[in-house]
This record gives structure tokens, C-alpha cells and sequence, in this order.
């Protein structure tokens, strides 16, 4: 099931997986006109201030690659839930409980790019990676552009003693370790992007 998310409500694609997008596969004529169904029908969604979900079970995966290119700006992203002493890391941007991540610079691996956004954001070192885990798609108005940012996820761990320091430049006041009596709390005021896709991964790493 593929999600985009934007504010509280959510685009939603059941028959696509998340993951499965291949922004530059050629189109057939079909996707072609579905696509322009689709881009047709964004900029509704988008100026739309209901927040009820909307399906769209029709459309291939070809046909909402394409229409997303032509219709947003893509801001590829990446970060990390990262582990230490059966608790995950957290942070908290612009007063909204998060997970460290940011932007993928030109030339960088989302990998890479993962290990030094939640270095840079947290001041942890000593990051490895352990599993890729799902992406989240949100999309957002920035001057003027409608943006769409897939964050590419991945568990990590850290045997560094945990000193964290936040980046303030990047709105970041707080750093905090999120155990089995603070995840369901965590996720209900965290981003609905976060809390329905890496809900499931967020529950299983914190010791009970």
C-alpha cells in the first residue's frame, strides 16, 4: 500500500506497494492518460482542507510515477530510528516529536546520507546501519512548489554512550530516549507519516 501523506490526511494507493515506484520506467499511452486523470485531480487534493483519507484503487504504478513527476518537486530525504539500551532516539523539531533525518545531498547514498542527517541532527557518533526499513512519503509548499519528499528509513544502533546535542539551526530542541512507557505516546503526537508506517518497527525495538 503506497501513502502519501499531507498534513493529517493521506492519499492512499492499495494496490502499490511504497517501495515499488520506479519514477523512470516508460510509460505505456494508458498510463499516460491515467496520469493526466491524476494530475488533473492533485492540485484538488492538495488545496483540499478536508482531512479524511482518499483511495485510489485504479491507476497503475507507471501512471502515478508519471503524474507525480509532473505535478511535484522531488526532495529525496533520509534518516534513522536509531537503538541503544532497548530505547530509540528521538528528537523534537519545531515542538513536534520526530526522527532524525533530513536531505540527501547530490552525490550521497541514502545510506550515507541516513548516517550523517542523524549525526549532524543528534551529535550521536558510532552509527550503524542494520536494516532498511520502509520509506514515508509526505508532500508540503515550499516557495511556491509543491514538494514531495520520500525518507528513506533505517534501523540503526550506536555503542556510543549517549551525549546527544541537538541542532538548534535545524529547529531541534530536544533529544530523548523512547522506551516501552513512552512509544505510545511518542507516536500519537509524532507525524502521522511516522506513526502509521514505522509504528509496527518503533513498538518492537523498545525493551518491555
Amino acid at each position: 500500500m503506497y501513502k502519501i501523506f499531507h498534513e493529517n490526511k493521506a492519499l492512499i494507493f492499495p494496490k502499490i506497494e511504497g517501495n515499488a515506484l520506479k519514477f523512470d520506467a516508460t510509460p505505456l499511452e494508458s498510463d499516460r492518460y491515467n496520469a493526466e486523470l491524476l494530475c488533473e485531480f492533485l492540485p484538488e487534493w492538495l488545496d483540499d482542507h478536508d482531512p479524511g483519507d482518499t483511495f485510489i484503487h485504479e491507476v497503475g504504478e507507471n501512471a502515478v510515477a508519471l503524474a507525480l513527476k509532473e505535478t511535484f518537486k522531488m526532495a529525496p530525504a533520509a534518516g534513522g530510528i536509531v537503538v541503544t539500551n532497548g530505547k530509540f532516539v528521538s528528537i523534537v523539531r519545531h515542538g513536534i516529536p520526530d526522527l532524525p533525518k533530513g536531505h540527501i545531498e547530490q552525490g550521497e547514498t541514502p545510506e550515507v546520507a541516513a548516517i550523517r542527517e542523524v549525526e549532524e541532527e543528534t551529535g550521536i557518533a558510532s552509527i550503524k546501519i542494520i536494516k532498511d526499513l520502509p520509506s514515508t512519503w509526505h508532500c508540503y509548499l515550499e516557495h511556491g512548489q509543491w514538494t514531495l519528499k520520500r525518507t528513506y528509513w533505517y534501523l540503526m544502533s550506536t555503542t556510543e554512550v549517549l551525549q546527544a546535542t541537538p541542532q538548534t539551526e535545524e529547529g531541534i530542541t530536544e533529544i530523548k530516549l523512547i522506551g516501552n512507557e513512552e512509544v505510545e505516546n511518542f507516536l500519537k503526537n509524532t507525524f502521522r507519516s511516522i506513526s502509521e508506517i514505522l509504528a509496527q518497527e518503533l513498538r518492537q525495538v523498545v525493551t518491555k
